[in-house]
């Protein structure tokens, strides 16, 4: 009976060399640099804006300053995720603990339908990123933007992004890591799916990641000046001082 053991002792013995390949990853692009922020939900007040009060748009990063950072709270700003030919959010959208529009399941293409798509969540101080098919509810979020698509879960960059893609083009997205932290990032130049995740793993310690848009991306800073926008935003997020 022993020669039954041996295909099972080489499953045993190989399966660790496998879950350390598929949780590593090396930069195609060796000199990319993202910019980013590192939050803290425990201390300061993450938040996300589509309407004024009066039911127009903010549109942008200016305008969404100039309404709300007259005390100078605001430290960082950027837009969130991605929406549709209307200038409504294409997913899932919850701000101040009220949905303005539904979770989105269906199928489709362009990146926000690349599986699997993800939720970036407030529940009072503690942020998440979960997969849109383990999102069971939203109840008790504050604040919530679907996007996608998910690039890292648990520590592991998803098996559909290919070091080799050629697509490159800005990036920006959130990431949280083993601590709690929230991370935002926004690629200094045109990137991969791959690199940015990569660079947010080995560089930024996330564990979660979600893709939020692309070309259009800017983020604002708390002491550097509000990057000019040649398109719209529609969800946005911040990060104030509580």
């Amino acid at each position: 009976m022993a020669f039954l053991f041996k295909p099972l002792l080489l499953v045993l013995a190989t399966t660790p060399l496998l879950a350390a390949a598929a949780s590593s990853c090396q930069l195609t692009d060796s000199t990319l640099t993202l910019q980013s922020y590192q939050a803290d939900p425990q201390r300061e007040h993450i938040a996300m804006y589509w309407r004024q009060p009066n039911g127009q748009d903010y549109g942008s990063l200016r305008a969404l300053l100039a309404a709300i950072n007259g005390d100078g709270r605001v430290r960082m700003a950027m837009n969130g995720g991605i929406y549709d030919k209307a200038y409504a959010p294409l997913g899932l959208y919850i701000e101040k603990g009220q949905q303005k529009v539904a979770v989105n399941r269906a199928s489709g293409g362009g990146n926000f339908f690349i599986k699997p798509g993800g939720v970036f969540y407030l529940r009072g101080q503690q942020a998440g990123i979960v997969s849109l098919d383990k999102l069971k509810s939203t109840k008790g979020m504050d604040y919530a933007v679907q996007s996608g698509p998910m690039l890292i879960e648990n520590g592991v960059i998803n098996w559909r992004l290919k070091p080799s893609a050629s697509s490159r083009k800005l990036r920006n997205g959130v990431g949280i890591t083993q601590q709690g932290k929230v991370v935002f990032m926004l690629s200094n130049r045109e990137t991969n799916f791959y690199d940015f995740a990569c660079y947010a793993k080995t560089r930024l310690n996330v564990r979660q990641m979600l893709y939020l848009d692309g070309t259009i991306s800017k983020m604002y800073q708390q002491g550097g000046s509000i990057p000019w926008q040649y398109h719209p935003f529609v969800s946005m997020i911040t990060v104030e001082k509580r």
